[in-house]
C-alpha cells in the first residue's frame, strides 16, 4: 500500500473497517431494530431477495450489460446509501447483528444515516440571503420500506453471496408484487407490536434486569411453537404480552401472537 504520511496508527479516514476483535454474533439484535425481530419477517424478505435475485441473473444470463445497467438490487453501506440519495431504493433490509462500530464516520454513523434516509430524501435548498445552496432533509412522500430482518450470513445466503452483507436495497420489485405485500404487512405488524411492548415494557422489565430496556440492544432467544424451536425476540417475553383481558395466560400464547402477524399479512 502507498505510503500513509503521518498518520502512524490511524486509520484512513474513508476507509470502512471491523476492528479484529468484532465478531458477528447470529443471537445480537442491536438497539437500532425498533421492529421485533421474528420468523416470519425473516421469511418474507428471504422470499423477497430471492425472487428479485433470480430475475437478476435470469437478465444476466441473457444480457449481461443491460443487467448491469438495470439492477434489481444492491448490497453494501455505500452503494446502498446512493440508492437511498438517488431516491431508486424501495425497500432497504438491514441486518439485525452488524456490529458495532462508533469510530466517526464508522458503521454506526452510516447504518444511523441509512434509517434517516427511508423516511427523509435530500434536497438542495437556495438561501437567497447567503446566496448558497445547502443539503437539507424532507419527508418523503412515500417512506423507503425499512425492515429489519436475517443476520448478516443469511442475508447474503439469500442473495447467493460469498461475502456477508449487512444492507441490501430493493431497487425494482416488478413482478414480486405479492412478496413486496406480504413484507411490508408483516413489518408494519412487527413494528407496530415493537412500539406496544417497549411501551409496555417500562413497567415489565423492573429491576431484575431480566428483560432488555427498549433502547439496548438485545439477544434472540429460543422458543418452541407447534413443534419447531425457532429464535424469537426477548421483547416477545415481557409479561405484557401474556395478559389477555386481563387475564394472566401462560407464554405459549406466544406462538398465537407470532402466528396473528402471519394473518395480518394475508388480510
Amino acid at each position: 500500500g502507498g505510503g500513509g504520511g503521518g498518520g502512524g496508527e490511524g486509520k484512513p479516514k474513508r476507509e470502512l473497517k471491523r476492528p479484529a476483535e468484532a465478531v458477528a454474533n447470529p443471537r445480537l439484535v442491536r438497539e437500532y431494530c425498533e421492529q421485533l425481530v421474528v420468523p416470519a419477517v425473516n421469511e418474507a424478505a428471504c422470499a423477497l431477495l430471492a425472487e428479485v435475485q433470480r430475475f437478476q441473473e435470469r437478465l444476466y444470463l441473457r444480457d449481461p450489460l443491460k443487467a448491469s445497467q438495470k439492477k434489481r438490487f444492491v448490497c453494501g453501506l455505500r452503494e446502498v446509501a446512493r440508492a437511498l440519495k438517488s431516491n431508486k431504493a424501495k425497500v432497504l433490509i438491514v441486518a439485525h447483528n452488524i456490529e458495532r462500530i462508533t469510530a466517526e464516520a464508522g458503521l454506526d454513523d452510516m447504518v444511523s444515516q441509512l434509517i434517516t434516509l427511508c423516511a427523509k430524501k435530500q434536497v438542495w435548498v437556495y438561501d437567497e440571503a447567503a446566496k448558497a445552496s445547502t443539503l437539507q432533509h424532507e419527508d418523503r412522500d412515500k417512506e423507503v420500506l425499512l425492515v429489519f430482518a436475517m443476520t448478516r450470513k443469511a442475508l447474503s445466503r439469500a442473495l447467493k453471496r460469498s461475502a456477508k452483507t449487512s444492507v441490501v436495497a430493493v431497487l425494482n420489485h416488478d413482478g414480486a408484487s405479492e412478496q413486496y405485500a406480504r413484507l411490508e404487512a408483516l413489518t408494519r405488524g412487527a413494528r407496530l407490536a415493537y412500539r406496544q411492548l417497549t411501551s409496555a415494557g417500562a413497567s415489565d422489565s423492573g429491576g431484575d434486569g431480566t428483560l432488555p430496556a427498549p433502547a439496548d440492544e438485545r439477544f434472540l432467544v429460543n422458543y418452541v411453537t407447534q413443534g419447531r424451536q425457532a429464535a424469537v425476540d426477548p421483547l416477545l417475553m415481557r409479561p405484557s404480552l401474556c395478559r389477555v383481558d386481563d387475564e394472566e395466560a401462560s407464554p405459549c400464547d406466544l406462538g398465537r401472537w407470532l402466528g396473528s402477524l402471519g394473518s395480518l399479512a394475508e388480510s
